[in-house]
C-alpha cells in the first residue's frame, strides 16, 4: 500500500507552519491588576472570628471607600501587635 489517506493532510500541515508569517508582539491584555493573591509576599490564611465581629467590622469598612480592606486591617492590627512585642 501507498502513502496515508491522511499524509497530504500533514504534509500540508507542515508546509503552512513553515510560512507561518512571525505574529507581532502580544500585548498585555487591559483588565483587573494583579492581586494579593499573585503576590509571593502574601499567603492566604483562614482564621476563626465571631460572625457578630465580622459583620461589624465588614459593615465599618465597606462604609469608606478609601479605607482599608479586612486583610489590610488585619494585617495592620498584627504588625502593630508584633512592634509591640518588640519583635
Amino acid at each position: 500500500m501507498g502513502e496515508s489517506k491522511f499524509a497530504g493532510i500533514f504534509q500540508q500541515g507542515i508546509a503552512e507552519e513553515a510560512r507561518a508569517p512571525e505574529q507581532p508582539a502580544v500585548l498585555k491584555a487591559l483588565g483587573r491588576p494583579p492581586g494579593k493573591r499573585s503576590d509571593p509576599a502574601y499567603k492566604q490564611y483562614s482564621v476563626l472570628l465571631k460572625r457578630q465581629t465580622h459583620r461589624k467590622v465588614d459593615s465599618i469598612l465597606r462604609e469608606d471607600e478609601n479605607g482599608p480592606d479586612m486583610s489590610e486591617l488585619v494585617q495592620q492590627l498584627l504588625d502593630d501587635w508584633l512592634e509591640r512585642q518588640g519583635k
